[in-house]
């Protein structure tokens, strides 16, 4: 946690105070129950899930995986615990490498459900775990991991980010502001710039995800005369079919 701290400081995030919103190792969660096609709960921060709005702002960019983010995706893996975007990406089960591990125990030590023994090496009881991923934040020798692509399907993560989204927004009255601006190819995650693919839209404004998404979407299709992004659009139409929001919107552009 210091070093996320450290690491936002260091980029200006100074006005308001930074909180790691799932605590230190991703352990503080709370189980939103949404009885949905991939989840029946999901993992949300216990910081976020407690509060009763949330300013959600987003940068609509490309994906790799899920074609394009913005404000869905944003609640989605924004919201989770760690174990939550441990869920959304593949099985909730992390793995060990025996070769980096050091049986030192840390990660036995930070397990809130005791699921690891540690003897020669590390393993892991898969009917005690419960996929919160401290284990993984805690171990010194990163030798705890997910393979984020081993089960990745691309219809089936367009529908567990909506799921995700749908928790982290559910009983709350939100209000989603979204930057079309720098739209690059890839996500903000990767860690080096990135030449932007199209012109500057706008800023973006709403009470509902899905609808400020769809605008997004439509307006850089409109400004570019193609089809940005392809993928990622089965998600707002299964976001929609969930409750999330409305595909529907009307735009007012102010100047």
């Amino acid at each position: 946690m210091e070093s996320h701290v450290k690491l936002a400081k260091e980029h200006g995030f100074t006005r308001v105070p930074f909180v790691i919103g799932d605590g230190e190792y991703g352990e503080d969660y709370v189980l939103v129950e949404i009885n949905q096609k991939n989840f029946t709960h999901c993992k949300i921060a216990k910081a976020i899930a407690e509060e009763k709005q949330l300013i959600v702002l987003s940068h609509f960019k490309g994906h790799t995986l899920a074609g394009f983010g913005g404000a869905i995706k944003q609640l989605a893996m924004g919201c989770a615990s760690k174990g939550g975007k441990l869920a959304q990406h593949s099985d909730s089960i992390p793995k060990i490498n025996t070769i980096k591990c050091k049986a030192c125990k840390v990660c036995a030590a930070n397990c809130p459900k005791g699921a690891i023994l540690v003897g020669r090496k590390a393993k892991i009881n898969k009917n005690k775990c419960v996929g919160c991923a401290a284990c993984m934040a805690a171990c010194p020798y990163k030798a705890i991991f997910s393979n984020w692509m081993a089960s990745f399907v691309p219809k089936k993560f367009e529908e567990k980010l909506a799921e995700y989204a749908y928790a982290a927004a559910k009983g709350k009255e939100n209000i989603y502001i979204t930057f079309a601006l720098n739209i690059t190819r890839s996500c903000d995650c990767i860690g080096h710039s990135m030449h932007p693919i199209a012109k500057d839209i706008g800023v973006f404004a709403s009470t509902d995800p899905v609808a400020i998404d769809q605008a997004c979407l439509d307006m850089l299709d409109k400004m570019e005369n193609r089809k940005v992004f392809r993928k990622g659009r089965y998600m707002l139409h299964y976001a929609e079919n969930i409750g999330l929001g409305s595909r529907a919107y009307e735009l007012v552009e102010l100047k």
